[in-house]
């Protein structure tokens, strides 16, 4: 009974270490800090900023936790190369010592989720003061 019982922790742990490491690779870790310290009652935003990226795919931008903060959708015109700008309201409970950990992931239609290109994002984190 327990050579069972041993086995299933095993394999529980195997099947949870495969599993972060999908993760981690659908999916790209990034911290930001603000350009200053932040004042009571400043808020705090995010500004992307897309390269081209594949038809009908989105840019999802979670906190490290998996919290979606927002879903950046570039209307590409052919030809051109542009993505889209977006600005994504950062709650104060997403930072932590005074730095953001976000959680970055490209999702194309008929794909697997994965992990951005440097050349595919900008991002810039602005303090938006009282």
């Amino acid at each position: 009974m327990s050579k069972t019982l041993l086995i299933l922790a095993l394999s529980a742990m195997l099947i949870a270490v495969s599993t972060r490491a999908l993760a981690a690779e659908e999916s790209r870790m990034v911290e930001l800090s603000p350009p200053r310290a932040l004042h009571a009652g400043d808020s705090v935003e995010l500004q992307v900023a897309t390269g081209s990226l594949p038809r009908g795919s989105r840019l999802v931008v979670m906190t490290e936790r998996g919290e979606t903060l927002g879903v950046v959708t570039p209307f590409n015109v052919p030809g051109t190369g542009s993505g889209a700008t977006a600005t994504v309201p950062v709650p104060q409970t997403a930072m932590t010592d005074g730095r953001l950990r976000l959680r970055l992931q490209v999702v194309e239609q008929g794909a697997a989720a994965r992990a951005p290109t440097p050349e595919e994002i900008r991002l810039s984190l602005v303090i938006v003061p009282k």
